[in-house]
């Protein structure tokens, strides 16, 4: 955590949210223009304060909030959104820039144990049964929207000495998915992984960093834990980076069995689970390989690893998760 002295929105906190800020502000996080802040009060109380960056739009902002509150509502979880003073949600804290203050909720992130694994799982079955409808809460998530951007952003860097081989395998995977479309769609968090995982001192785990969610594929949720929780490496390239992952039968089947024991899968689902788990990783390889041409180093090792994730979806492992899926 950074401490920044006197920044220039901390007046209007204190503004609109009727609150004395005691100390001064840290810094929990920085991605992609957004920074998020930790603020102390003298009225005792702890905010986070997250301040977004001009180029994402007011409609999703006001999203953003409105999945607090609806989770809130429904007892899950989750930060609770803090409103102005004038029963606001969000705030302008510079001109076409808005932001939003949340309860700061103590606590560490979990070592992903099986126990851990299972509560996720139960916590991804509640989401997932709670807003079943557009009705029950409109936001959206097109995420197979981005697929064609993902395409193009892979074969943008074929020619890269490093990397071409790579995002030319990317680009390939994601033009010959299955058709998603036909999966159920429910309320997605689609940024499932132990950073966004907190446990209280009391024990309590929440989930965090709602800034994405809305209505979606449900099982894209479920692909991103099996994919990044429930592999183990089994190779690895000359320069000591893994670039094949087998899935462990009793992590995946733990997870799965967790889940179903809220919200069963369709049948469709069990049938391109393993179709979704290449659709993630693969979007996430092309993001973060078109950064690392940019700018090395700033996915931390992240492009490699979801390429490798892809790349170990064989057909044998396809089918072997549908299995494992039925059976759960």
């Amino acid at each position: 955590m950074t401490a920044i002295n006197n920044p220039e929105w901390l007046p209007l906190v204190a503004e609109n949210y009727g609150v004395k800020v005691q100390g001064v502000p840290l810094l929990l996080n920085e991605r992609e223009g957004q920074r998020v802040f930790r603020v102390d009060t003298h009225e005792g109380n702890t905010l986070t304060v997250r301040l977004c960056s001009p180029e994402r739009p007011y409609e999703r902002v006001l999203a953003d909030t409105a999945a607090l509150l609806y989770l809130e509502e429904a007892g899950f979880p989750a930060p609770v959104l803090r409103q102005t003073q004038k029963g606001e949600s969000i705030f302008q804290w510079q001109t076409g820039s808005w932001g939003y203050v949340h309860t700061f909720i103590k606590g560490e992130n979990p070592e992903m144990d099986l126990p851990t694994l299972t509560e996720l799982a139960t916590l991804l079955g509640r989401l997932h049964t709670l807003a079943k409808s557009k009705e029950t809460f409109s936001a959206q998530v097109d995420w197979l929207a981005e697929l064609p951007t993902a395409i193009q952003r892979a074969e943008s860097c074929a020619n890269d000495p490093k990397w071409g081989t790579l995002a030319i395998e990317v680009a390939h995977t994601l033009q010959s998915l299955p058709d998603l479309k036909v999966l159920p769609c429910g309320l997605i968090h689609t940024d499932v992984h132990e950073g966004n995982l907190l446990r209280t001192p009391e024990g309590k785990l929440y989930l965090l960093d709602w800034e994405d969610t809305g209505q979606g594929e449900m099982i894209f949720d479920l692909a991103l834990v099996l994919g990044w929780n429930c592999v183990w490496p089994i190779s690895k390239n000359l320069n000591g980076e893994v670039n094949r992952y087998d899935f462990d039968e009793e992590w995946s089947l733990t997870f799965l069995k967790a889940y179903q024991q809220v919200r069963r899968l369709t049948q469709t689902e069990a049938r391109l689970l393993g179709a979704a788990i290449r659709f993630v990783m693969g979007w996430f390889a092309a993001r973060d390989i078109a950064r690392e041409i940019t700018e090395p180093g700033i996915s931390e090792g992240l492009a490699y690893t979801n390429w490798a994730i892809m790349h170990s979806v064989s057909p044998y492992w396809e089918k072997l998760l549908t299995q494992w899926a039925i059976e759960a």
